[in-house]
C-alpha cells in the first residue's frame, strides 16, 4: 500500500491530460468493463476539474454501454475515422495520442499499443488483471493463449508503470515475465456504487419476483468455466443435509464444453433436487439486490487475479465461502470461510458452518464489512492519482 496520498487541493491546476484504452468501457458489460468504468467515474467524482480525460475506443455508438461517461466533465471520446478498428487500436493510435497531447496513456485491460519507435513524450501505464491463461488452459484456445502471452509480455516491458490488481497478480507478473518488482504497484479495484447501497425489503422482493428467484438461496456469480469450479460447489450442495439444501442460484455465462459437465451432473439428480438449481441472466442493475438477499455466497474458484464477485458479496453483507488459492484470501479477508477448491467436503462444511450458527454468520458479515475499508473508492483513487503524478 502507498503511504503517501495526494489530496484534491494539492493536484496541480495545470490539467493533466490522460488517455485511456476505452474498448472495454463501451463494449464489455461485466468484468474488465466494470473495472474501467468504475475508475473513470471515481476519477471524475474525486477530481472533477483537474484532468482532461480522453477515451480511445475502436468504435462507439450512442447506444454503447457506458455512454453516460459522455457527460463527465472534461471527458472526450476518440475513435478512428478511417482505419480498421483493431489495426488502429494496436498500431496506429499513436498519431491520435500525440494530436491530443496525451501525457499518460493507461491501458486498462492488460495491453498497450505497439510503438514503432520509443518516445519519451508519453508515459505508459498498464493494468494487469491476471494471467490465468497460463494455468487454466482448458478455458482458452491455443491461439488465444499465444496472443495473450505476447500482448502482456510486450506491455509489461513497454510500460513505465504496471498496476497489478492484487499482491498475488504482482507476484505472478514478475515471475512469468521477468519484471522488476519495483516497476509493479498493487492497486486494488473496488465495486460499483450499486453494491454500496442498502436496499429495502420491498425493492429486493420486487427484483426477486421479476427474476423468478425464491426468498432464500445460495448464490454463485461468475462465468461458468473450468477455472470457476461451479461443479464442485454443486456437488457440495448435493451432499448437504436436507434442512440446508436451499435453492442454488447461478448467475453467469457458460463455457459450452464445461457446461456439458454441469448438465451431466444435473441429469444425475432426482427432479426435485435439480429443480432447485436455478440459472438466471441478471442485469447489472438487479444484481446488487440479489446479492443482498442471498444466504451464502459460494465461490470455490481455482484461480483469480482478484475475484470481484467476492468483494461484491462482502459489500452486500452476506457470508462468503471461497478458495484458499491465488488472490482470493487477499480479497476475502478474515471473515470468509476458505476451502481447498478441489475438496467438495470442505465446501460442504463451509455451508453448514454458516447455516448452523447465527453467531458465526454475523461475525463473518461484520469482518467482511470491516475488510471492505481496504477497497474504499476515494482511497484507491487517491493512490492512482499519486501514481500518475509520479510519472510526470
Amino acid at each position: 500500500m502507498l503511504q503517501e496520498l495526494v489530496d484534491v487541493e494539492k493536484v496541480s491546476q495545470s490539467d493533466l491530460i490522460i488517455g485511456f484504452d476505452a474498448k472495454r468501457i463501451f463494449h464489455n458489460a461485466t468484468g474488465l468493463g466494470n473495472y474501467a468504468r468504475t475508475i473513470l467515474h471515481n476519477l471524475s467524482d474525486a477530481y472533477p476539474s483537474f484532468f482532461n480525460l480522453f477515451l480511445f475506443t475502436p468504435h462507439f455508438t450512442p447506444n454503447s454501454i457506458g455512454r453516460e461517461l459522455l457527460y463527465l466533465k472534461n471527458t472526450q471520446i476518440i475513435y478512428p475515422k478511417f482505419f480498421n478498428s483493431f489495426l488502429w487500436r494496436m498500431f496506429f493510435i499513436l498519431k491520435d495520442l500525440n494530436k491530443q497531447n496525451i501525457q499518460i496513456y493507461h491501458g486498462l485491460s492488460n495491453e498497450l499499443p505497439f510503438e514503432w519507435s520509443k518516445t519519451n513524450k508519453i508515459k505508459w501505464v498498464v493494468s494487469i488483471h491476471d494471467i490465468a491463461f497460463q494455468t487454466f488452459k482448458e478455458d482458452y484456445s491455443f491461439f488465444d493463449r499465444l496472443i495473450h502471452y505476447y500482448k502482456i509480455k510486450y506491455s509489461c516491458h513497454k510500460a513505465d508503470l504496471i498496476i497489478a490488481i492484487s499482491e498475488f497478480t504482482k507476484m505472478d507478473i514478475c515471475k512469468t515475465f521477468s519484471v522488476s518488482p519495483e516497476k509493479v504497484h498493487v492497486l486494488y479495484q473496488t465495486v460499483q456504487l450499486g453494491f454500496k447501497i442498502k436496499y429495502n425489503e420491498n425493492d429486493i422482493q420486487n427484483v426477486l419476483s421479476k427474476n423468478q428467484i425464491p426468498k432464500q438461496f445460495y448464490l454463485f456469480v461468475g462465468s461458468i468455466t473450468f477455472r470457476k469450479n461451479l461443479l464442485a460447489a454443486l456437488k457440495a450442495w448435493q451432499l448437504l443435509p436436507e434442512e440446508y439444501q436451499l435453492p442454488f442460484v447461478i448467475v453467469g455465462k457458460s463455457n459450452r464444453k464445461y457446461f456439458k459437465q454441469i448438465r451431466n451432473f444435473l441429469n444425475s439428480l432426482q427432479k426435485e433436487k435439480s429443480d432447485k438449481i436455478i440459472f438466471r441472466n441478471v442485469t447489472n442493475e438487479h444484481l446488487p439486490y440479489i446479492y443482498q438477499s442471498a444466504s451464502v455466497f459460494i465461490y470455490p474458484s481455482h484461480f483469480e487475479g482478484f475475484g470481484i464477485p467476492v468483494l461484491e458479496a462482502l459489500y452486500s453483507g452476506i457470508p462468503v465461502i471461497t478458495s484458499n488459492k491465488s488472490a482470493l484470501p487477499e480479497v476475502a479477508g478474515e471473515g470468509a470461510y476458505l476451502v481447498n477448491p478441489s475438496d467438495v467436503m470442505e465446501i460442504r462444511a463451509g455451508i453448514i458452518h454458516f447455516m448452523s450458527d447465527k453467531d458465526q454468520r454475523q461475525n463473518a458479515i461484520n469482518k467482511g464489512f470491516e475488510h471492505t475499508k481496504n477497497f474504499d473508492a476515494q482511497l484507491l483513487t487517491k493512490q492512482l492519482v499519486h501514481l500518475y503524478q509520479r510519472l510526470i
